[in-house]
């Protein structure tokens, strides 16, 4: 009996060490392996709600943006604490329609949550005035305190002609392909340094890759062309 045992903790310490060892070198291989798969989620999950009809309104919103954060996977903790959080993308939008390259963000708060028997969404929040969307670059943004933000689903049904008449955010909560109900006041916006400093290779300030557009990022190409909304011929 000893000899078994002993046999099975040195093949579990064998596979321990086996297992350290490559995801090192997965690591070295690529040191932003987890932040690259962050930008191919998020262009998965733009797509995915442009081609589904319950999100038809996105597209309005995408065409008017000054910005987005995208969040692939959003988990909700319990319902005794009723915290949320998750990582994601924020890209800006020009006036020409042109995208950013990515910065990486967070969602997060404890009075933040999702819709009763939901536990996981993927949350896309639109921009829609740069007053809002340089307060999230700058300083970090509370939802409901610094910004209004409502559903994607409310008061708009097409296309608008002036900007004039949106709330600062609008979110669109996607579990399954159905449209989520979602509380987001209270969330907290705040940007994550170390993700933008391992995707680029060098410290770079949210401002520096959203605004000033000083790098370019061409593995994040097929999400800027997935969030690219044609304009509507006059």
């Amino acid at each position: 009996m000893r000899k078994v045992l002993l046999a099975v903790s040195a093949f579990l310490m064998l596979g321990a060490l086996a297992g350290c060892y490559g995801a090192h070198s997965a690591a070295e291989t690529n040191p932003a392996h987890y932040e690259q798969g962050l930008v191919d989620k998020a262009a998965a999950t733009v797509r995915g709600m442009r081609s589904d009809p319950a999100f038809r309104n996105i597209e309005v919103y995408l065409r008017h943006a000054r910005g987005v954060l995208i969040l692939p996977s959003v988990i909700k903790a319990g319902l005794i604490y009723g915290g949320q959080g998750g990582n994601g993308v924020l890209l800006s939008r020009e006036a020409d329609g042109s995208w950013s390259s990515p910065a990486f963000y967070t969602l997060g708060g404890g009075s933040i949550g999702l819709q009763i028997g939901v536990q996981e969404a993927a949350i896309v929040l639109v921009f829609m005035n740069d007053k809002s969307f340089r307060a999230a670059i700058d300083t970090g943004l509370t939802l409901g305190a610094d910004a209004t933000v409502a559903a994607g689903t409310e008061g708009l049904t097409g296309e608008v002609a002036s900007t004039h008449a949106f709330k600062d955010v609008y979110y669109f909560a996607d579990v399954d392909g159905l449209f989520a109900g979602a509380s987001l006041e209270g969330g907290v916006i705040h940007v994550r340094e170390g993700m933008n400093r391992t995707f680029y290779g060098r410290l770079l300030s949210p401002r520096e890759i959203v605004l000033e557009r000083k790098v370019d990022a061409p593995a994040a190409r097929p999400l800027k062309e997935a969030l690219t909304v044609q304009a509507r011929a006059k």
